[in-house]
């Protein structure tokens, strides 16, 4: 809960302290997020998780107004669920760091591709907590839908690229045989994006 706190006011204090002439959105989303394992993973299914944060939005490239990068502050919850008679929830709550390249193929319509950087800040796995890797990485691929209005809609997939978990695998008289890494996020989103500041930044 503290990690939640200060994700939050961090974030309040980047919406207060960024210049006023930013493009600076605030977004949310609903996403299905999942995992892709080697290992045998039974039972396993989708978690409905959730995304929040700021974003900038600038011009950094010189006549190329399509083209535009997006940096993002954001806190999601990824994970995925087993059922063994019981319902069992894996929930992993992160603090990352997006960096998307955008652009627009109209004032409606924009394609984004991207990294996307996370710290894992809390997560309800106490058991074997340890073995799980704090940083994460994934691919971005999305589009942004009435960009230039008020409020606006976004699509986002997020294709995770390092192992979530190290471990040695255990051969039947238990031993240990050689080290895995295991386990990699993947996420579907539909959320919405505000507008809260209109002047576009372009660096000349």
């Amino acid at each position: 809960m503290k990690a939640k706190t200060f994700g939050f006011l961090l974030i309040l204090l980047i919406v207060f302290t960024v210049k006023a002439e930013a493009q600076l959105y605030i977004h949310s989303n609903l996403a299905y997020s999942n995992i892709r394992n080697d290992i045998s993973i039974e039972n396993k299914e989708a978690l409905l998780g959730y995304n929040y944060g700021i974003s900038i939005q600038y011009y950094p490239f010189r006549n190329t107004e399509k083209l535009s990068l997006i940096n993002e502050l954001n806190i999601s919850r990824k994970g995925y669920r087993q059922k063994f008679g019981e319902e069992y929830e894996f929930k992993f709550n992160y603090l990352s760091f997006p960096v998307v390249f955008d652009y627009s193929l109209s004032d409606n319509v924009s394609f984004q591709t991207g990294l996307e950087p996370s710290w894992m800040i809390d997560s309800n796995v106490e058991e074997w907590k340890d073995t799980y890797n704090k940083f994460d990485l994934a691919l971005i691929f999305g589009a942004s839908f009435f960009n230039q209005k008020r409020w606006s809609l976004y699509t986002r997939f997020t294709y995770g690229v390092l192992p979530m978990l190290d471990y040695h695998e255990i051969d039947d008289l238990g031993n240990f045989k050689d080290e895995a890494h295991d386990l990699k996020n993947i996420s579907v989103a539909v959320g919405i994006k505000i507008n809260i500041g209109n002047e576009k930044i372009s660096i000349k």
